[in-house]
């Protein structure tokens, strides 16, 4: 079968998704450097551990998008701001988990409800229709970078 031409609406999607990533990542960047808030990727790990079950660091490195060295300095921040906490395993001790503390669940909460309220805000002008076809399009764009 032969390669489908892109259309100018396809070559805006690419942009745009481009924009997208890059406001991200400076979003991730920003947050960083404050240190009296929670930044875009501890709120990942706590989002994580919010269900209340114990985590592996590497099952948080995996959700926050980081590596084993920067998840270890991360949980040690958290830990320290009483947010986490780590329980050894009760059958191998050499084994760590990461539990979310009332504090921590406190926090998550709070900058969850933060977002939420800023993701409507933004979107509050689009009707169901165009917010499935967005839903729709961010999914198949996940498809497409798994596929890749």
């Amino acid at each position: 079968m032969p390669p489908v031409e892109p259309t100018d609406s396809v070559e805006a999607l690419r942009h745009a998704l481009r924009e997208f990533l890059a406001a991200q990542r400076r979003l991730r960047g920003r947050e960083a450097q404050r240190q009296d808030a929670l930044s875009f990727s501890q709120y990942a790990v706590l989002r994580v551990l919010a269900d209340g079950d114990e985590h592996s660091a590497g099952e948080l490195a995996i959700a926050a998008d980081l590596t084993p060295a920067s998840i270890t300095k991360m949980l040690d921040g958290l830990s320290r701001s009483g947010l986490l906490e780590r329980v050894r395993n009760e059958s191998d001790r050499r084994r760590v988990g990461v539990r979310i503390t009332p504090d921590g669940r406190d926090t998550f909460l709070e900058k969850d409800r933060q977002l939420t309220e800023a993701w409507h805000a933004e979107l509050a002008d689009l009707d169901p229709g165009e917010l499935e076809t967005m839903v729709t399009a961010m999914r198949r764009l996940s498809a497409l970078f798994d596929s890749i």
